[in-house]
């Protein structure tokens, strides 16, 4: 293609994704169908000529995106003049898939492209990332996904993304080859994904796609600096720094190793396993809930357990807040919002941190939180790559 062709293909582009970012981000209605926009609308709200709006209006239609309405003048009022076109986004275009691909659970959701659910499936899985070969873990996710599409209808897929806990690098894989547990989290998802199923595919660590959430729909809404403290079954963070998601070279920032270091942390070891671990040392039993429960009840010891557990999440807080300086840390996974715990940190920290220190949350998102940024990230993508796309097949 000449040079001249070239730049004036990347600016008809530039001016259809104007279009179409601005009616997709138009607010449905109440009644949750698509709302109406007009060339005018168009034209006051990006700047282009009546000729260009309706020339890539068209072109959106053509591609799928859009769809054209009906104009709404009666019949009898044809003497006024040509009604005015009006356009809306095609919500029904394709679907997105988001999937949590946990160690224990998998878990997958179809949603429209307003991020709507319209079907999901889950599976418990017993996997052993030191004896489970790669197979069987790549089989439980895409089946996962296959279920979640056929509780769907199984309607045209146009991005998968999927949450590992696992540090992951710009090529989609998990490049430090020295832990065999992060590389059977992510044994090349993506490229098994878009290969054996072709679905345009990303992974992404569990913890950024948590932040992602929080940013969209939980606790981290407007605010530029926040970091997502995934904190369930094993310590891991989102870092949004001035509204952007920051990675490094191989996608390990906010990769926890060096809590084994900390004093008084010890190790990466979640809300939950930390929990556990403490009940088994006082010779109980039970799981995190338990405790949790025990705690709200009144019972003293699993007080002081939940205490315990709450003084090591509070210097984790506070590393965090000193190697990120964030407004607002907020703590997602199993456990989180119960016990107190995010009031017990909130508590501690002026014994470690000056003022101003950053607000420690708990989300309201619950367990949804990773397949939620998955979600996120999936519809992300398609808004980046819509031209390159091919609704509705």
């Amino acid at each position: 293609m000449a040079r001249g062709a070239s730049v004036t293909r990347r600016l008809r582009d530039d001016n259809a994704l104007a279009v179409l970012h601005h009616v997709w981000d138009l607010p449905p209605a109440p009644d949750g169908s698509e709302p109406g926009v007009t060339g005018s609308d168009l034209i006051a709200a990006t700047g282009l000529s009546r000729a260009t709006v309706h020339d890539v209006c068209d072109e959106l239609i053509g591609r799928g995106w859009l769809r054209e309405l009906p104009n709404g003048r009666a019949a009898a009022d044809y003497t006024k003049g040509r009604p005015a076109r009006r356009y809306a986004f095609d919500v029904h275009a394709g679907t997105v898939v988001g999937v949590d691909a946990g160690q224990h659970r998998i878990a997958a959701r179809v949603a429209d492209l307003r991020g709507r659910t319209l079907a999901e499936a889950a599976e418990v899985v017993d996997h052993d990332p030191g004896r489970t070969p790669a197979a069987a873990r790549l089989d439980v996710v895409t089946g996962t996904v296959r279920r979640a599409l056929a509780a769907a209808g199984s309607p045209a897929v146009l991005s998968v993304a999927v949450g590992v806990p696992a540090p992951v690098g710009p090529s989609g894989r998990t490049e430090f080859t020295g832990n065999p547990y992060w590389l059977f989290m992510n044994p090349d998802l993506a490229a098994h994904l878009a290969e054996h199923h072709g679905w345009r595919a990303v992974v992404d660590n569990d913890a950024n796609l948590a932040a992602l959430a929080e940013g969209w729909l939980g606790s981290g809404r407007g605010v530029r600096n926040q970091v997502t403290l995934l904190a369930g079954e094993r310590i891991g963070a989102g870092v949004v720094d001035d509204g952007r998601l920051l990675r490094g070279a191989r996608g390990g920032v906010g990769e926890m190793r060096y809590l084994d270091i900390v004093e008084g942390v010890g190790s990466a070891d979640g809300l939950g396993k930390v929990l556990r671990d403490l009940v088994r040392a006082a010779g109980g039993t039970g799981a995190a809930e338990d405790v949790v429960a025990a705690a709200e009840a009144g019972e003293e010891l699993a007080g002081s357990l939940l205490a315990v557990a709450a003084e090591r999440l509070t210097r984790v807080v506070v590393s965090l807040a000193s190697l990120f300086d964030p407004e607002r840390v907020v703590v997602a996974g199993g456990g989180a919002g119960a016990g107190g715990v995010v009031d017990r940190v909130n508590a501690e920290l002026p014994r470690f941190l000056d003022e101003p220190r950053p607000a420690v949350v708990a989300s309201t998102l619950g367990r949804d939180v990773v397949v939620l940024g998955a979600l996120r990230r999936a519809l992300d993508e398609v808004r980046r790559d819509a031209l390159v796309l091919t609704p509705g097949r």
